[in-house]
């Protein structure tokens, strides 16, 4: 018997959910505790981010596999030791994109650095409600087209993450996703009591939708592009619940909402919450 998972049966009948891209990436430097903080305080109902395992062995919260695009550093980040990681300036490269609607543009932003899962974990504790969602997207490289992986890819990441998760009781409180088929797989062995999201777009190298099973995850999470009455009635069809990234469009948003998906993740939470008129 497959396990029950109370947050998968949850999200896709409690309307729509904005999640904050890495934050409220467009205001505050993306994956930071200020950008995350940022997404809470503007009506988000969950935040994205993206992890990674640093040189030695510690969760990284940064989207990219080198520290070169959003840090004042360079290098990949697994050939760079925790210290090393800690050491960086994570805002060195930040512009913002857009100012809040309130007008009160947050910052300035000096000298911030890469977080930990955990100290992610913390300060949704500390600043979220109890239904509050993270949506933790493990980093990994597209795998061949016949599945299999480099050796880059077994790096017991998934483990790392499940730990995580479990100091701080946050079970109930997270969807883990990825490009990847075989991190899923291999999350799901670790903890199939937590849902995971299938990520899926247009141009991956290889057609991964041909190596996940329906059976093997609980949310689709597609760039907004791919989706219409179709894909979404195939994966509502299958159980899903629908999580879509990245909707920065209130007119996207609207005609996402009216489709029936579950999620829309965005880099402006502040302005699809006011478009789906929940603040």
């Amino acid at each position: 018997m497959r396990p029950t998972h109370r947050l998968a049966q949850d999200l896709r009948t409690q309307g729509v959910r904005v999640y904050g891209h890495r934050g409220a990436r467009s205001y505050a430097p993306m994956n930071t505790l200020p950008a995350f903080e940022l997404a809470i305080l503007q009506g988000a109902r969950g935040i994205e981010l993206d992890v990674q395992l640093s040189l030695d062995g510690h969760l990284i919260v940064l989207h990219d596999f080198t520290v070169d695009g959003t840090t004042d550093g360079s290098g990949a980040v697994r050939n760079l030791t925790f210290a090393q990681l800690r050491e960086l300036d994570a805002s060195a490269r930040f512009v913002p994109a857009a100012v809040p609607l309130n007008g009160k543009a947050p910052g300035p932003f000096r000298n911030l650095k890469l977080p930990t899962l955990d100290e992610v974990f913390e300060l949704v504790r500390d600043a979220a409600d109890k239904d509050f969602v993270v949506n933790v997207e493990i980093k990994a490289p597209y795998c061949a087209a016949d599945g299999k992986e480099g050796p880059e890819a077994l790096d017991g990441v998934e483990a790392a993450v499940a730990a995580s998760v479990d100091r701080y009781a946050m079970a109930d409180q997270v969807i883990i996703s990825s490009f990847n088929p075989p991190t899923l797989g291999r999350f799901k062995a670790l903890r199939p009591d937590i849902p995971v999201g299938f990520l899926v777009e247009k141009s991956a190298p290889v057609d991964t939708a041909a190596l996940m099973a329906p059976r093997d995850y609980e949310a689709w999470h597609p760039h907004f592009s791919m989706v219409n009455e179709q894909s979404v009635a195939r994966e509502t069809h299958r159980g899903k619940m629908i999580n879509v990234w990245t909707v920065n469009d209130p007119t996207e948003v609207t005609r996402l909402a009216g489709l029936g998906v579950q999620g829309i993740i965005t880099d402006t939470p502040d302005r699809m919450v006011r478009a789906l008129g929940k603040k």
